[in-house]
């Protein structure tokens, strides 16, 4: 009975889309850069999509960075 036992990992059975990986790297960086400056939003987005082999225009980017910037810092994004 095939359907009763677990062959792989749990992670392995859920496929996660780019869009969602692109998603929670976005959740990530607003929840640690909100307020930040822009420039250095900017630099963080680049190195963190560029580390998990994303490929996202330049203009989304700096989009993603000029909304991010502009967020209410919250707990986690005050250093």
């Amino acid at each position: 009975m095939t359907g009763d036992t677990q062959d792989e990992p749990i992670q392995a059975q859920h496929s996660t889309t780019e869009n969602d990986k692109v998603a929670g790297i976005l959740l990530q960086q607003e929840a640690d850069l909100a307020g930040h400056d822009e420039a250095q939003v900017l630099v963080a987005l680049r190195q963190r999509f560029a580390d998990g082999g994303h490929e996202v225009p330049e203009e989304a980017l700096r989009e993603h960075a000029r909304r991010i910037a502009a967020l209410e810092p919250n707990d986690f994004s005050k250093e």
